[in-house]
């Protein structure tokens, strides 16, 4: 593979550009958290939308020293690939607490930078409850109004009343409110310490509501078990990511509430 067009560093994280990278609409975060919702979420979208690698994200101080590879080409743990008006960042390792300040509000400001008008966050919230659910509940958060009109689209979805968000989802979002950047994070019933690639499902159909984009789940669905498998060791890392950032705090209420 060639070598970048073009870098950049945001609080420490290299955006390198491999091609033209245009001006997406709309740029959807899925890394490594509760259920693996928004990875397994992510990674869909780009097989099933052909989306192009096109980004690789890195810092030699705030990730491990490691890459990917894939067909015979190395790449960075954390990429973003793109079509259109879709671009989908992935990332291969889940992040601990003390880099998710800096990657977050460097996803923010790369997003600003180029242009992008929305940026989506698909994730699980972990419902004690979810193997009783025959179809996993969708909630959502918005930075501000613009983000809430295109949760619009969303069909039986709500508004948390209460709670506590906790990690890369919810440093994004606060971000985007300080750089007044547009964030629709979708959250997704999902259980809590295995993947789950039915709670994907429902966060790729909710993301296909909002940005216009038909995706179908069905392969999706058809490859759930071998999903799980695949992803297993992922998991195992991420449980070990989120007991350290202080996840449990989502399962209790705020101190302040009415």
């Amino acid at each position: 593979m060639a070598g970048p067009v073009y870098e950049e560093e945001f609080h420490g994280f290299v955006f390198s550009e491999f091609g033209d990278v245009g001006r997406p609409k709309y740029l959807i975060v899925g890394v490594p958290d509760v259920g693996l919702v928004g990875s397994i979420a992510a990674s869909h979208l780009v097989k099933a939308l052909g989306l192009e690698y096109r980004v690789g994200v890195d810092s030699y101080t705030a990730l491990p020293p490691m890459l990917v590879i894939d067909r015979g080409n190395v790449l960075p743990p954390i990429r973003i690939y793109v079509k259109g008006d879709i671009a989908v960042l992935v990332s291969d390792i889940p992040l601990i607490p003390p880099v998710i300040p800096p990657f977050s509000a460097a996803v923010v400001e790369y997003a600003r930078s180029r242009g992008v008008e929305y940026v989506i966050s698909a994730t699980g919230i972990g419902n004690p409850q979810r193997v009783e659910a025959e179809k996993p509940g969708v909630y959502w958060l918005a930075s501000d109004r613009e983000a809430s009109l295109l949760a619009g689209s969303l069909k039986d979805a709500r508004i948390p009343q209460q709670g506590i968000l906790v990690g890369v989802y919810a440093m994004i979002l606060k971000e985007a409110v300080r750089k007044r950047v547009h964030n629709l994070v979708i959250l997704v019933d999902a259980y809590i310490d295995i993947p789950d690639p039915e709670a994907a499902a429902r966060a790729v159909e909710a993301i296909s509501s909002v940005t216009g984009v038909k995706v179908s789940v069905d392969e999706l669905l058809k490859q759930a078990e071998m999903i799980k498998l695949r992803t297993k060791e992922l998991m195992r890392e991420t449980r070990s990511a989120l007991a350290r950032m202080g996840k449990g705090l989502e399962y209790r209420a705020p101190v302040l509430y009415t």
